[in-house]
């Protein structure tokens, strides 16, 4: 089967859109709080991603199956690490939203999804990437970790429930 990772543009969003229900679901089931209660991603702020190109599909043969993104910008919550620290760097990309729709059957997309964020974050010129996900999110974490991040610390992002463990990887 054909597996490949492209720029969403906006004839994706309503593919995009079902993704994201499907992980904040999949969350809920877990009972894990990260993007419930009207939080996390939502057309406006996928809207946002795509008008500044930083959107990213996965596709199986022709479905969309995956979404995540690469920002640029420094983000709300990552200067106050605790519990640890980032390692030193002088700019960084950070990867969000990264979503799997749950009847993938085949194992190791969301490794092979974030490992292509990571090229695609080192084509942009950043060496430093970062990415977090909720406490109780033991599945993304081990998917995070296997892709060769290391924890550095936690962080609290300006949302319900906001506490992250936040991860980093250098490439040299």
């Amino acid at each position: 089967m054909l597996y490949y990772v492209r720029k969403a543009t906006t004839k994706d969003l309503n593919d995009i859109l079902k993704v994201i229900q499907n992980g904040r679901e999949t969350l809920n089931k877990a009972s894990i709080p990260q993007w419930q209660n009207n939080e996390g991603p939502n057309e406006i702020s996928l809207g946002k991603d795509l008008s500044l190109e930083e959107g990213y599909v996965l596709i199986e043969e022709s479905r969309i199956i995956g979404y995540g993104t690469i920002t640029k910008e420094e983000q709300v919550g990552y200067d106050d690490i605790t519990e640890g620290e980032w390692l030193p760097s002088e700019k960084y990309a950070s990867l969000h939203r990264v979503a799997i729709h749950s009847d993938v059957k085949e194992k190791g997309k969301g490794q092979f999804f974030l490992s292509h964020l990571i090229s695609g974050s080192i084509a942009l010129g950043y060496k430093d990437i970062r990415i977090d996900t909720h406490p109780s999110n033991l599945r993304m974490q081990k998917v995070i970790e296997k892709t060769g991040f290391s924890y550095q610390g936690t962080i609290v992002l300006p949302v319900t429930d906001g506490k992250r463990k936040a991860y980093q990887i250098i490439i040299d």
